[in-house]
């Protein structure tokens, strides 16, 4: 938390964008910070000498050092950078996300992914409540670390070391496989796929609205008939929507430069028999699987389903998925730290590995 005289004695750690508006916004309440300190950057930003980590720790032994870096990976995290600082000998560590809590409205549109105010979630506790109890042992712990990370930025938890959508000890899958991959970027999930299947697979069908990656996925699937690839998105009905294009986290977006196709699930997918389906589309989730309820209830197809980009999805997929296939079995994992890559499984009870095995 933030001590209440922290804008006197503040370091921010990290020179970059998220460093700059926390910097400018505390200079438009008048309480602008001593300093930046930050690993490659040097010299002068906005104004502020950067110091490096370790010169910052010795010029301002008695400061509040917030870390506003959050590029989140496998091994490195807030939590990696809170380490550090106080290796440095820094006493007082925090992040950006006390900030965020008490200053929502000075962030603007800008907001990282999940982060919501304590009280927004908490409001929901009924229905949080009902989704942490359907999932399974493991699902229900790592539940609990996420709103615990969400509701008291609590960053200690670990990223799964597994596959990401091919949870090996819940799901595994066959030679019989028709994979639907929504949000199929430039081919990475049919690689892994590939690689879980040993290449044994009926047929993949990939659904890449942003025009750059749908080029590379193009270019990875190479000649192989088993594979479909389609330039739509994917919705709760046929729709063309604005775009914004940015390749790596390209999404479905009122400011959106572009125009893009939305289909449903139900219709691209008539006649064909799914087995699993994944879903990391931005944002678009809940849309999706609404579009998608004839063919989950005909097939019971695995699902896979990221609920990482917006606050509410933690508990609203769950409750959704479990609406349309209400005696599938449920688990949750999380693949980077502080939250990220965060993926709701589900499997119908035929299909799911048994705990003992």
């Amino acid at each position: 938390m933030l001590p209440d005289d922290f804008a006197e004695r503040l370091v921010i750690f990290g020179a970059g964008g998220l460093g700059r508006r926390i910097a400018r916004l505390l200079g438009d309440l008048g309480q602008p910070p001593l300093a930046f300190c930050d690993n490659k950057v040097k010299g002068e930003v906005d104004g502020l000498q950067v110091f490096s980590p370790a010169v910052a720790a010795t010029r301002f032994p008695h400061a509040v050092f917030m870390i506003a870096i959050w590029h989140p990976s496998r091994k490195e995290g807030l939590r990696h950078r809170v380490l550090e600082l106080q290796s440095l000998g820094c006493k007082c560590v925090t992040t950006f996300i006390p900030l965020f809590w008490r200053y929502p409205e000075r962030f603007g549109s800008w907001r990282p992914l999940f982060w919501d105010l304590p009280s927004n979630i908490l409001a929901h506790e009924a229905e949080i409540r009902a989704a942490e109890a359907l999932f399974d042992v493991a699902g229900s712990a790592e539940f609990a670390r996420q709103l615990n990370l969400r509701l008291r930025a609590d960053v200690s938890g670990d990223p799964d070391p597994g596959v990401q959508y091919f949870p090996g000890d819940f799901f595994r899958v066959s030679a019989e496989e028709c994979f639907v991959d929504c949000g199929a970027f430039d081919g990475d999930t049919l690689q892994s796929f590939a690689a879980q299947s040993g290449g044994q697979f009926c047929r993949f069908i990939a659904l890449e609205p942003d025009p750059r990656n749908f080029a590379a996925l193009q270019r990875r699937i190479s000649k192989d008939d088993r594979v479909l690839a389609y330039t739509f998105a994917v919705g709760s009905r046929r729709e063309t929507l604005p775009f914004s294009s940015d390749s790596v986290s390209s999404s479905i977006r009122d400011s959106g430069e572009l125009r893009v196709q939305s289909v449903t699930l139900d219709e691209l997918l008539d006649g064909e028999q799914p087995t699993c389906i994944k879903m990391d589309i931005e944002g678009f989730e809940l849309e999706a699987l609404t579009g998608a309820r004839d063919i989950i209830r005909r097939c019971r197809p695995k699902l896979a389903v990221c609920v990482y980009h917006c606050p509410d999805h933690l508990w609203r997929v769950p409750l959704l998925i479990h609406e349309l296939m209400p005696d599938c079995r449920m688990t949750l994992r999380t693949y980077e730290v502080d939250g990220r890559e965060c993926v709701c499984y589900a499997a119908p009870e035929h299909d799911a590995v048994s705990l003992a095995a």
